[in-house]
């Protein structure tokens, strides 16, 4: 999946020509809709299986079901979706998507990202993620399975969970693969669907995750598992964080986790470098761009890194409680400042830069902040960014993110992101917000910076 760019119009068409003769499709025959719904809906849910997968969790709300295929394929079932079957979806769909619906049935597409749905009986169902550059019978397949699914039961839905509930561990531990690093990391080594992937599992499907609620709970160990799956040596380590007020909304006491994913083999006293991103959010927000945006681009990296060299081992980490429970820096950046606090001398001299990933979807170019006017780190990512073909833009003064808990204690940070725009902190930061063309540029200039020099 990758050098992928320049293929998004063609498979784009592929998927409209299969879809417009299926579109008036709507029931299988011979069916009783919604007859073995699970507990607590009311409108007709379904078990497709695509390719021999099977739902692997769900979330069971009163107007949908969404469900974890893995590899960043995701299945939403919306109840009553009306006449604009894009606007239904506009939640787990990014700025740059297009979309076509006709009666009964959608499409959406970001470069080899895609989406295809229907609707049956009053049920639209929605593959997100569709990975379809090098597989143009997809579309045609996964339209197969939605119209031939039958009605699901809980048992169909993989691990369920209610919206509000608090979710229980994976029923096993993914299958760790042994990375193969054969050459050098390069910009042209990210895969930005993995970005893409993120934020539609994490805004469109988790939602708010304040820090210390079952959804952030949820949202750390999906991303724990990712890193697993790459092969990185994983740890949630926990983070105490106060009662306080975030951002007009109280929140309470409780525990928080940093995931950290390290190297097989990885020393901690030895020369590296830490990228992080923080994965909550305010109470009231999706977070898409705040922070799944960051969060995306953290595991796109590590999946580019976890089969390349890289000019010094990397440590990628998603940040817990980052955002405000109060005024000033004491209540502010918690999970960054309990990762500092826990390094010991030997530790803090190996850390040779850190860089927050930090709103990083929005935007024609990439900021790129210092803790103050200016300083190595920053300097050498602008230069990265040259190297890469990104755009930038200096970002001084900067200590609105995790890399200043590194700073503030003699580390040396920075940060990537911080663009202005419309949602910020509240219910507006879906994931049509954000721009996989950001993401894209942000991912190249990192990866830039990672690799051997």
């Amino acid at each position: 999946m990758r050098g992928r760019r320049g293929t998004g119009s063609a498979v784009l068409v592929a998927a409209v020509v299969v879809l417009a003769g299926c579109s008036g499709d709507t029931d299988a025959p011979g069916e009783v809709p919604g007859s073995d719904a699970p507990a607590g809906v009311d409108f007709p849910v379904f078990a497709p299986v695509l390719d021999g997968a099977q739902a692997q969790s769900s979330t069971v709300s009163a107007d949908r079901v969404s469900s974890d295929y893995g590899d960043g394929l995701t299945l939403v079932q919306l109840a009553e979706p009306g006449d604009d079957l894009c606007a239904a979806l506009a939640d787990v769909r990014l700025a740059d998507d297009t979309c076509d619906a006709s009666a009964g049935s959608v499409t959406t597409s970001m470069e080899e990202m895609g989406g295809v749905g229907i609707v049956r009986d009053g049920t639209l169902l929605y593959w997100g993620g569709l990975v379809t550059e090098a597989d143009a019978q997809l579309v045609d397949r996964a339209t197969r399975a939605l119209r031939e699914a039958p009605p699901a039961t809980g048992d169909d839905l993989g691990e369920v969970t209610g919206a509000t509930a608090s979710p229980t561990g994976p029923t096993g531990d993914p299958t760790q693969t042994e990375p193969a690093v054969d050459e050098a990391l390069a910009p042209d080594d990210l895969d930005v669907a993995t970005a893409v992937a993120t934020i539609r599992f994490l805004a469109g499907e988790v939602g708010p995750r304040e820090a210390t609620s079952a959804a952030y709970d949820r949202a750390a160990r999906w991303v724990g598992r990712r890193f697993t799956r790459l092969g990185y040596d994983v740890d949630l380590r926990p983070v105490d964080a106060p009662a306080g007020e975030s951002w007009g909304v109280a929140v309470p006491a409780g525990r928080s986790v940093n995931v950290v994913a390290t190297p097989t083999g990885f020393d901690p006293t030895e020369p590296h470098l830490v990228v992080g991103a923080h994965l909550d959010t305010v109470p009231q927000a999706p977070g898409a761009e705040d922070n799944a945006s960051g969060v995306g681009v953290l595991l796109a990296a590590a999946e580019a890194a976890a089969v390349r060299s890289t000019r010094l081992p990397v440590v990628f980490v998603a940040f817990g409680a980052e955002e405000p429970r109060g005024p000033g820096d004491d209540n502010h950046h918690f999970g960054s400042r309990a990762y500092v606090a826990a390094l010991g001398p030997a530790e803090r001299r190996a850390v040779r830069a850190m860089v927050s990933l930090d709103r990083v979807g929005v935007g024609a170019r990439v900021p790129v902040g210092s803790a103050g006017r200016s300083d190595p780190v920053q300097r050498s990512l602008l230069a990265a960014g040259r190297q890469a073909g990104v755009a930038t833009v200096a970002d001084p003064e900067q200590q609105s993110s995790d890399h200043w808990s590194f700073v503030r204690e003699g580390l040396p940070g920075a940060r990537l992101g911080s663009t202005p725009y419309a949602g910020y902190h509240d219910a507006g930061d879906v994931p049509s917000v954000v721009s996989p063309a950001q993401l894209e540029r942000t991912g190249r200039l990192l990866l830039a910076w990672l690799a051997p020099r």
